[in-house]
C-alpha cells in the first residue's frame, strides 16, 4: 500500500508516495536536512543546493563502501560454509573409519579369547567360535574420487 508522505527539506515542502512507513521517510527526512544544514552553518556561502550535491555525495561513497563490505562478509560467509561441509564430509568418513576399526577390534578380541581357551584345554570340550567376516567398507562415491583419502587399518 502506497503512503503518501509530506517532508520539508530546506524550507520546500515536498510530497512523496512510498511504500515505506511515514515516520521511516520523515526519519530519513530529519537525517538529510540536519546533515544539510551542517554543512551551510559552516560555511555561509555554500548554497543549500550544494550542500545537498555534498551530503548526496557523502551517501553514496556510504553506500558504496557498505556495499563492498557486504560481498566480503558474503565471501567469508561462502567460504565458512564450505569449510563446514569439508569438514562435515571428514567427520563422516572418520566415523566410519571408527566403526571399523571397532569391527576389527571385536575380531581380534574374539581370536584372543579362542587362544587363551585352547590354551588353557577347554578348547577340546567346547566348540571354538568361529571369528566373524570383516565388515565391507563403504565408500561413498565423492571420496572415491580422491576428495577425501581414507586410511587402511
Amino acid at each position: 500500500m502506497k503512503n503518501l508522505v509530506k517532508v520539508v527539506l530546506c524550507g520546500k515542502e515536498y510530497r512523496l508516495q512510498t511504500e515505506d512507513a511515514p515516520s521511516y521517510v520523515y526519519q530519513l527526512a530529519k537525517t538529510l536536512e540536519k546533515r544539510i544544514s551542517d554543512i551551510t552553518e559552516k560555511n555561509r556561502q555554500v548554497s543549500a543546493h550544494s550542500a545537498v550535491m555534498m551530503v548526496a555525495l557523502s551517501a553514496l561513497d556510504e553506500l558504496t563502501k557498505a556495499n563492498n563490505s557486504v560481498e566480503v562478509i558474503r565471501s567469508q560467509v561462502k567460504e565458512y560454509v564450505d569449510e563446514a561441509g569439508k569438514a562435515r564430509l571428514e567427520r563422516d568418513a572418520a566415523l566410519r573409519e571408527i566403526d571399523t576399526l571397532r569391527a576389527k577390534i571385536e575380531q581380534l578380541e574374539n581370536l584372543i579369547k579362542l587362544r587363551e581357551l585352547q590354551e588353557s584345554g577347554q578348547a577340546d570340550s567346547a566348540p571354538a567360535p568361529q571369528p566373524e567376516p570383516e565388515p565391507e567398507e563403504h565408500i561413498p562415491a565423492e571420496e572415491q574420487d580422491g576428495q577425501l583419502p581414507l586410511t587402511e587399518a
